[in-house]
């Protein structure tokens, strides 16, 4: 409960997908199965990385997780103590440090990098958390546009435009969707000072932004097709349009509760759409071959 493994999922996928993906685009697919300790090793240290920014969250976010309901999370309850969680962080984070930088050092940068957005949103003077989008902002970069260039540093080059493009569509994505975190929690952050755009617009106008930015990621799909910055092959990525489409149905009829995990069901429909880009791109490259093959 204090890592919140469902939202580790994402992290994970990103690299072992985003792997996938890399490898399936210069035609080495064949070195997967033969580093797959090194891409799991890699996988743990993102999702270790993105685990440390949920103990800092809750270490910092006692009195507002009580405020909104949370107080069954292992700090707010007592049963872990703020001494404790953070020994469990700093300990998760010299191990995704570490391993990263034991891949190489372009992907242990990476890493530090999610781990300093993790402290810069969470620990004054910083709290970025606090501070009207720039709180999603931070989270669109770290969440959305890094991870995918970060999982083709590991056997490619991060240097490489294709990663950062789809990254960017995925960040627009991210500052769109990762509102639905907050919903739920609006009472308690405006109590304390926490302006989520939630809390400032409300949640009318909110989906409203949400609809178009969700708009904006897509059709900047459509621009870098058409202007051949990326291959006609991630048409594929629009089959993303669905789930968002669903979501944003469910956002305007306001009809989202808790569907067996934290917050609600569109948090949830959020992760695995946010990791969907992922296995989509790298599932586009796998089928490749055999479409040429029969075509």
């Amino acid at each position: 409960m204090l890592v919140r493994p469902f939202t580790l999922i994402a992290p994970a996928i990103a690299i072992i997908f985003g792997v996938i993906f890399q490898l399936s685009y210069y035609n080495e697919l064949y070195l997967f199965w033969s580093h797959i300790g090194i891409i799991l090793l890699a996988a743990i240290s993102l999702a270790g990385a993105q685990a440390v920014g949920q103990i800092i969250n809750q270490v910092e976010d006692v009195e507002i997780d009580k405020a909104n309901g949370k107080d069954y999370r292992p700090i707010a309850s007592g049963r872990v103590s703020i001494g404790e969680a953070q020994m469990i962080a700093w300990a998760i984070s010299a191990f995704s440090i570490i391993t990263s930088f034991a891949i190489n050092a372009v992907y242990g940068i990476f890493i530090t990098t999610f781990l300093m957005f993790g402290v810069l949103y969470n620990i004054e003077p910083f709290r970025f958390k606090k501070r009207l989008w720039i709180n999603t902002t931070s989270l669109a970069i770290s969440r959305g546009l890094l991870p995918l260039p970060a999982a083709w540093s590991i056997f490619g080059s991060a240097s490489d435009a294709l990663p950062w493009l789809i990254g960017s569509i995925m960040a627009l994505w991210v500052l769109a969707w990762q509102n639905t975190k907050d919903i739920n929690d609006a009472e308690g952050d405006k109590k304390y000072g926490v302006i989520t755009p939630v809390v400032y617009h409300g949640i009318k106008k909110l989906s409203y932004i949400i609809a178009i930015l969700s708009f904006i990621s897509f059709f900047l799909l459509f621009i870098y097709i058409k202007a051949n910055l990326i291959s006609k092959e991630l048409s594929s990525l629009f089959l993303l349009m669905i789930p968002t489409f669903w979501m944003l149905y469910k956002l305007f009829r306001k009809d989202f509760g808790i569907a067996g995990v934290e917050n609600n069901d569109l948090w949830a429909a959020y992760y695995l759409t946010l990791a969907g880009f992922y296995i989509i791109a790298a599932a586009t490259y796998l089928v490749k071959p055999y479409i040429t093959l029969f075509s």
